[in-house]
């Protein structure tokens, strides 16, 4: 760990507990935890409590809303489909819950496996009738936010290479977004970042779901009420669904899902939606790496 690490993760810990024994405090070991973009979710130890604590990433100010996220995590852990949250601190962008021993993240064959498929419909099932008081997903304002973010750094114009099939992206997610807010309404609470590794499995051995264990959503970052249709298709298409697991999905999730035409149009949204996404995060995070190295691979599953 790097001092400055070092000196960041504590001064979360003495915000986020400010009744904890300062000394304390500095006694607790922390280690970087696997996930994300961005290596910036720590396993905290303090004698015999456990918890995870989460960073914001510099330079990405005003793309999280950590005390939404906060809500819609504490509504989800209500119901038994997320860790517990111990505290958060809105005004410095850090959120502290409680570690699941074990659990294991998923990938994205873990996703596509159907025992997995099946468990993850009724867990979404069972989030989306959870009320919780979160903004509305407006998926036209969200994606000209992006769009209007990008024109004003350094980005291709439509003469540069490559520069033509991003224009034309952004005219299809445009209409794309504009016709998800008008035919689906924002009924239900959405985590909105399905990727794989947002699923935690602990079930006996932290067997990956192969053991039909509890399974638990984590990072409620972009938390949303939205249209079921948002997470079936976030699943769908940040795991690289087949047409087959797709029909599967929506059989599992049962009344209330979606046509299969329906999903494919959201799940091409998402990709697009997603890809705009990482290249803004490149023109923002201090370390603009991982987010050009996804948005590479979005545009390989755009083209």
């Amino acid at each position: 760990m790097t001092p400055t690490t070092d000196d960041a993760v504590l001064a979360a810990l003495r915000r986020l507990l400010p009744d904890r024994d300062a000394k304390a405090l500095a006694g607790a070991r922390h280690t970087p935890l696997e996930g994300g973009i961005n290596r910036r979710s720590f396993l905290v130890v303090l004698g015999a409590e456990r918890w995870v604590l989460r960073l914001p990433t510099p330079g990405t100010a005003g793309l999280i809303d950590v005390a939404t996220e906060a809500t819609a995590m504490r509504a989800a852990a209500a119901a038994g489909l997320a860790p517990t949250v111990v505290a958060v601190d809105s005004a410095n962008g850090t959120l502290l819950t409680t570690y699941r021993a074990g659990a294991v993240a998923w990938t994205a064959a873990d996703a596509r496996r159907l025992r997995n498929l099946e468990r993850a419909a009724r867990l979404l099932r069972a989030l989306h009738g959870i009320d919780a008081r979160i903004p509305a997903y407006a998926a036209e304002e969200i994606s000209r936010g992006y769009l209007t973010a990008l024109s004003s750094g350094v980005s291709p114009e439509p003469t540069r290479p490559g520069g033509v099939r991003i224009a034309a992206w952004s005219d299809e997610l445009l209409e794309l977004a504009r016709a998800f807010d008008a035919r689906h309404p924002p009924v239900a609470l959405c985590h909105n970042d399905l990727a794989a590794a947002n699923f935690i499995d602990d079930g006996p051995g932290g067997d990956a779901g192969r053991t039909g264990g509890a399974l638990l959503l984590v990072d409620f970052e972009y938390a949303v009420r939205s249209s079921p249709l948002l997470d079936l298709a976030g699943l769908a298409g940040m795991n690289d669904f087949s047409a087959a697991q797709r029909r599967d999905l929506l059989d599992v999730y049962g009344e209330g899902a979606p046509t299969a035409t329906e999903l494919d149009r959201a799940v091409r949204m998402v990709r697009l939606m997603s890809f705009f996404w990482a290249r803004l995060g490149a023109q923002r995070a201090a370390d603009a790496a991982p987010y050009l190295r996804l948005a590479v691979e979005l545009g390989e599953r755009l083209a």
